[in-house]
């Protein structure tokens, strides 16, 4: 049995015809010969693929499809700032990467966007801005400071400079811009006390009464190079931004989806310091 199918032909001496067979009973591959009255007889036949016969590539599972293309139940903003080389780039490759870069290029301006999956299977989009501390980008860097959920300023262990920076450029300027959103302040580089000579590096005890003079809810120090309170870092960060909805929950893990660590960061709450107590002053933590 044969379907003949004509296609349209420029020469009318010349009929085409595709000759298909029915079945096959071997279950190999069917096969198409194109036939033709030219003087060129019978080309070649073109091999079609038995059916079901293909080999599929490896596709998503529908989950694991699903959850990565989740829509976000939370999108946050956190901006850092600080004195270049400080190591604020280093800080957010290695939370969003899980890697630590070798190379230092000045940033102009950089955007990381990443997925955390917090209490109750929420997703939270966070997207975190990265900002020059050069002079030159004065004029430039306040276009971050727009819808700022929460700011991050930024000192180096081994620079008393920045720290002193921190005070007298950098709080100044994020609270003329954003006067109402929430200040950490974030030592970096802090694996190289274990290294370093201490006299030459930032006193742990001088940063930290700076941050509570300038009203920071809480003070960090930690290393992009080690991952050393890194998680904790932005799971602090993240129980501040959703205090409101987090209230009880006693035990809040924030594990890494997207990139970095898949190791959960937990930050434990109780009940009572989950409520913001208006009219007092604030909590404030200090992570060393």
């Amino acid at each position: 049995m044969e379907t003949l199918l004509k296609p349209l032909s420029s020469s009318p001496n010349k009929s085409s015809r595709l000759s298909l067979p029915a079945q096959t009973t071997d279950g190999s591959d069917l096969s198409v010969s194109y036939k033709t009255n030219s003087e060129d007889g019978v080309l070649p036949a073109h091999r079609l693929p038995t059916p079901f016969a293909r080999t599929l590539t490896e596709v998503p599972s529908y989950e694991k499809t699903k959850k990565t293309n989740k829509v976000a139940d939370y999108q946050l903003k956190i901006v850092v700032v600080g004195d270049g080389a400080v190591g604020k780039t280093c800080l957010l490759i290695s939370y969003t990467q899980g890697k630590f870069p070798t190379d230092y290029v000045p940033t102009i301006f950089e955007n990381y966007v990443t997925k955390v999956q917090g209490p109750n299977n929420k997703i939270i989009e966070l997207g975190l801005w990265d900002t020059a501390g050069q002079e030159e980008y004065n004029r430039l860097r306040p276009l971050s400071y727009t819808d700022v959920d929460l700011l991050m300023i930024c000192y180096s262990a081994d620079s008393k400079t920045s720290l002193y920076n921190v005070e007298e450029l950098w709080f100044p300027e994020v609270k003329h811009f954003c006067p109402d959103t929430p200040i950490m302040i974030v030592g970096l580089k802090n694996d190289l006390y274990a290294i370093d000579n201490l006299e030459k590096l930032v006193d742990p005890k001088d940063a930290e009464l700076l941050a509570k003079k300038l009203g920071a809810f809480a003070h960090f120090q930690c290393s992009a190079k080690t991952r050393n309170n890194v998680d904790e870092l932005f799971g602090v960060a993240l129980t501040t931004l959703l205090r409101d909805t987090l209230q009880n929950e006693k035990v809040v893990p924030f594990t890494q989806k997207v990139f970095g660590s898949k190791k959960p960061s937990l930050l434990t709450l109780t009940s009572k310091q989950s409520k913001p107590k208006p009219k007092k002053a604030r909590r404030f933590c200090t992570v060393l």
